[in-house]
């Protein structure tokens, strides 16, 4: 069994919210949701995804214009700059950068993904981890782990293990404070 990917964790909360809120940023893939929906919890995690959703498009992601430096070395601030810009080309643009295709694909461990979630909300919240809005935060770990997710680098399971590990880890007490997934993201309720 690899690294993220106990039967704990694929049957977290985290982790079928996670599964359901990628199939959300993928709508070519909608059709496969119809049957993944009694195996991700269906409604009850689909209201979350939505609004986790509404976060990220409302602006929370602004391309700066900044292209990554192909001689700088650091694959984690390399890789943050291109899943900020994150369209369909991702894999395309990894792939041809040989250097940090082959550092993501020896180094890819539950430690680099946590230092990556952790520099990307830093980059587009800088006041990370001091920030009180706690929405953003999880809606960018949820957005990072769907993008990766789409690389073709690892096991799609792998990513997802670790981002609902990263998840439980940063943010569940929180949301176990707030009441629960669906309640700690109440629109009557913006608690940040």
């Amino acid at each position: 069994m690899m690294e993220g990917d106990s039967p704990s964790i694929t049957r977290s909360d985290e982790y079928r919210l996670l599964e359901t809120y990628c199939q959300k940023r993928k709508p070519q893939q909608r059709v496969c949701m119809l049957s993944l929906g009694a195996q991700t919890g269906g409604e009850k995690y689909e209201n979350v995804a939505e609004k986790l959703t509404r976060i990220v498009d409302s602006g929370l992601l602004v391309d700066d214009g900044i292209e990554p430096d192909s001689v700088n070395t650091d694959v984690i601030e390399q890789l943050v700059d291109l899943l900020k810009k994150s369209g369909d080309d991702l894999n395309e643009k990894i792939e041809k950068n040989h250097e940090l295709l082959g550092n993501l694909q020896c180094t890819f461990s539950y430690d680099f993904f946590e230092k990556l979630i952790s520099a990307f909300i830093k980059s587009v919240v800088p006041e990370f981890p001091q920030s009180r809005n706690k929405h953003e935060q999880i809606a960018l770990t949820f957005e990072v782990t769907s993008r990766l997710r789409a690389l073709d680098l690892q096991p799609m399971n792998k990513v997802m293990g670790f981002g609902a590990q990263y998840l439980q880890k940063n943010f569940t007490p929180w949301v176990k404070q707030h009441g629960g997934w669906e309640k700690a993201f109440d629109d009557d309720d913006e608690v940040h």
